[in-house]
């Protein structure tokens, strides 16, 4: 995923640094190493501009909404907790459009680029649930069974993912002289992003949590900030 067309990359003195670091990622074979100080230099970037950060990045709003949804479906079931959002129309209906019901309903209007991070995001996430499901029964029954902090950690994962292809996948494929050096390179930086949040999430209690309200978008504000803060503070010990 590259830059998106229309939208300005950000900036700020930490940038010049975070391209050069993405440089040598290739210079040094995408190692570990290599892989950790882009990411790192990429996480005090933004937070130098305020990229994918904060109320902004539009992380809090979609992230709620999933979570609170997927806690429904455990509680009252797919068909009730449709009714719960306010997607009564859906009730009935077949898997693909209730899936893609949902996924409008999660997405919040793509007019910034932080916004449309946060909603591919989702959608990768949402899509990777999908695979192998052709049922409604057996949507709800995956939907039932997903415990919401471990899927707010994956959408994070996602979300930071994104953040960083989105602004770097066009460099890295020109550093890459064929194309599986490209999708080799693009796993290991996946697969540290992965490893580096799945090592240090902190998970927390979720019940008393309003996922309709302004907490729970202040709660997932939160995570998110975490997570970047992992990447800031990283070492090339840590890998």
């Amino acid at each position: 995923m590259g830059t998106s067309k229309g939208y300005l990359p950000p900036t700020g003195y930490m940038w010049p640094e975070t391209k050069r670091a993405v440089t040598n990622m290739a210079k040094n074979n995408f190692s570990g190493n290599s892989i950790g100080r882009a990411v790192s230099n990429f996480a005090k970037a933004t937070k130098n501009n305020g990229f994918a950060r904060g109320k902004k990045s539009s992380v809090g709003s979609v992230g709620s909404k999933a979570v609170g949804f997927i806690g429904l479906v455990r509680t009252i079931g797919l068909e009730n907790a449709l009714h719960e959002i306010g997607l009564s129309h859906l009730v009935g209906k077949s898997l693909q459009e209730i899936y893609f019901g949902l996924l409008d309903y999660f997405s919040e209007e793509a007019n910034t680029l932080n916004q449309v991070i946060a909603n591919q995001a989702m959608r990768e996430l949402m899509a990777e649930i999908m695979v192998g499901v052709s049922e409604v029964e057996a949507f709800e029954q995956i939907l039932s069974s997903l415990d919401g902090n471990i899927f707010l950690r994956d959408f994070l994962i996602k979300f930071v993912e994104v953040a960083f292809f989105t602004n770097f996948a066009e460099k890295i494929n020109s550093l890459c002289k064929r194309i599986e050096e490209t999708i080799k390179a693009q796993e290991q930086i996946k697969e540290f992003i992965r490893i580096q949040i799945s090592n240090n999430y902190t998970i927390e209690d979720l019940k008393d949590i309003d996922w309709k309200g302004k907490s729970g978008k202040d709660f997932v504000d939160k995570k998110c900030e975490e997570v970047w803060e992992i990447f800031e503070s990283w070492r090339d010990s840590d890998v």
